[in-house]
């Protein structure tokens, strides 16, 4: 670093080595700056003897360089930017994160290091992205992150936008920049979510960004505090967007020291990947990601749930006998046709209200059997709209008769190491609110149960708990069950029906993320079937994590499942094609193996639990006959 730059910083900075501290609108205006640093100018300022890949995706950059004589993969976000020609939209789509990971297998494959730079509003949310697989994308990218077998070093040079950033950012080594963001929503639409009322009564957007940013705490402070980064990288003190040299010189001595400690000689002479690192850094990553949000408590004892089904209220009911003489004709006919004998039926009629956000994906079927539609718990039995089913609906759907006994029932906000910073104002009293909601103290119920006589770990998140959403407490007892899971060697099943990433825990949430894909990375080393089923709503990080990384997928029929939910969607400017997100689509595309009725679930996942004992455990298999006789089905 020349002089000139030494004596600014000695007189530009406090002691602790960095600007003075912005607000985060200040910070929040600083990166959205039209001239601010692209990841274009820092991989150009950066590395030498640059080769540009054939990017699908204009969002992405792809290339080999290198720096003080070291070989790299460089990935960069890229959003357009003043005085610089660019079809970037600064959100990648499906293609471009697909690219990514052949990038990542292209890095491990040769022992070259990673070097990744972080710009994004959030992955792309258009129904093109969504039909090519974006969520299934973004977590197999944070997922190979998390496993590459190779060094990693990521950089947060502005805005780190939910899940879209996470998919590129877990690194070995990672660093932001003083004045970058990232966050678990963009601001925008937390407004369009927890401020609609504002937003409904006519008060701009803008006005309301201030306010989001409170709530989401996207500093990196904050994140350093979480473990999610290592270091905060000084910014010129009127922002990045003023002095390019001086912030790629602070990149470029970062990266070279960080590269060195993991490299040596060859033979020839060429700076190499150590091969004896590759275990320690895989070690340290995973202690890293599993420890985004520590606990003070070890694992409590069992307890029995007692499960009981709770008929839902309203239900859209018929009775033909008090309905007059010529509706009675018109029903007793589409009875006839379709084979119906009950007096009291169900009508499933289509919900769509953009506005309401009442987003039911299938329906308008006409005139069900109410036997048929509370036999299939609540839904109808040929398009799966229904009722949101409560925790121990899902558990009686699933498990045999009382044998589900939960695990860290009491595992609470509280219990985290540093809870304060979440555990205060509107956040604690709409936790203190739940109570009355239902029985579960958090988003996610874990537990031990079996299923048709067979020992497995079962997962489920609460939706009538702040809407099956996760943060730090939800990541905890995900990863506590597989730990649990991997000692027993019990087969791991997750009932997904969760709105994603819990806003009021910011960037802790997102972490979460990472913190289950990691977790779930030791139960698959330890060959355990993991299967997942998704049921509606599935949207959000939940979507674009832990819930498509199953060994076998499974989706009730006609479940709402997106990337980002309807109302971010729409105020994005795209359109929701309701045929698109949705279960039956996922499994129309094969991105899923099998799309049931409710009622069908637990045959499902049965067969799977017994292929999973006669195979893989015990060592030796037992029967060699087929694992279901359809004989013995058939005559019970």
């Amino acid at each position: 670093m020349d002089l000139i730059n030494s004596n600014y910083l000695s007189i530009n900075m406090k002691k602790d080595g960095h600007p003075l501290k912005r607000n985060y609108k200040e910070r929040y205006d600083l990166t959205r700056h039209p001239e601010r640093i692209r990841s274009s100018d820092v991989i150009e300022g950066v590395f030498e003897n640059i080769a540009y890949y054939k990017s699908p995706d204009p969002s992405l950059i792809a290339a080999k360089g290198t720096i003080d004589g070291i070989e790299c993969i460089v990935l960069g976000q890229e959003k357009r930017r003043k005085g610089k020609e660019s079809k970037a939209t600064g959100m990648l789509n499906s293609k471009g994160f697909g690219f990514a990971l052949d990038m990542l297998d292209e890095a491990e494959k040769n022992n070259i290091p990673v070097v990744s730079f972080i710009d994004t509003f959030g992955g792309d949310t258009s129904m093109e992205s969504e039909l090519g697989g974006q969520s299934f994308l973004i977590s197999d990218c944070i997922s190979r992150f998390c496993s590459i077998e190779t060094p990693t070093v990521s950089y947060v040079i502005g805005e780190g936008g939910s899940g879209g950033a996470l998919a590129l950012q877990v690194a070995d080594k990672s660093y932001m920049f003083e004045n970058a963001l990232y966050s678990v929503i963009a601001p925008e639409s937390c407004s369009r979510i927890i401020f609609h009322k504002r937003l409904a009564a006519g008060e701009n957007i803008e006005d309301t960004v201030k306010d989001a940013l409170e709530v989401l705490r996207p500093g990196a402070e904050h994140i350093k505090e979480i473990g999610m980064i290592d270091g905060i990288l000084p910014e010129p003190i009127a922002g990045a967007q003023t002095n390019y040299k001086f912030t790629i010189k602070i990149i470029k001595k970062s990266l070279i020291e960080n590269l060195n400690e993991w490299v040596q000689n060859n033979k020839k002479g060429k700076k190499v990947v150590q091969k004896k690192v590759i275990n320690k850094i895989l070690k340290e990553r995973r202690k890293k990601v599993l420890n985004y949000g520590r606990f003070y408590n070890k694992l409590d004892k069992l307890a029995k749930r007692i499960t009981k089904r709770i008929i839902p209220e309203n239900i859209n009911t018929v009775d033909i006998e008090r309905e007059d003489f010529h509706t009675q004709v018109l029903i007793r006919a589409h009875m006839e046709k379709e084979g119906i004998d009950d007096t009291e039926l169900f009508k499933c009629e289509k919900e769509w209200d953009k506005e309401k956000n009442i987003f039911k994906v299938a329906g308008g079927c006409g005139f069900v059997s109410l036997k048929k539609y509370i036999d299939n718990f609540y839904a109808c039995p040929k398009c799966g709209k229904g009722e949101y089913l409560c925790i121990e609906e899902q558990i009686e759907k699933i498990c045999d008769s009382n044998t589900f006994h939960e695990m860290e029932s009491d595992l609470t906000i509280t219990k985290l190491d540093g809870s304060r910073r979440y555990n205060f104002g509107a956040y604690k009293k709409l936790l203190k609110k739940m109570e009355g909601k239902t029985f579960s103290k958090e988003g996610l119920v874990t537990g031990k149960a079996k299923i048709n006589g067979k020992n497995i770990v079962l997962v489920i998140s609460d939706i009538k708990y702040i809407g099956g959403s996760f943060g730090a407490v939800f990541g905890e007892k995900f990863k506590r069950a597989i730990d649990y899971a991997v000692k027993n060697k019990y087969p791991f099943i997750s009932v997904c029906s969760s709105g994603g990433a819990r806003m009021n825990e910011g960037p802790m949430a997102l972490a979460q993320m990472a913190k289950m894909n990691m977790s779930l990375l030791d139960l698959k080393r330890e060959g355990i079937l993991y299967l997942s089923v998704i049921t509606g709503p599935t949207t959000g990080g939940a979507y674009a994590s832990y819930v498509t990384q199953g060994d076998i997928m499974i989706g009730e029929k006609g479940s709402l499942v997106e990337f980002a939910g309807p109302r971010v969607v729409i105020g994005a400017g795209f359109d929701v094609d309701r045929e698109v997100v949705c279960t039956d689509k996922l499994y129309e595309t094969k991105k899923i193996q099998h799309l049931v009725n409710r009622k069908d679930l637990k045959d499902i996942l049965s067969y799977y639990v017994d292929i999973y004992y006669t195979i893989k455990f015990p060592d030796k298999r037992k029967s060699k006959s087929r694992i279901r006789d359809f004989r013995s089905i058939t005559m019970n």
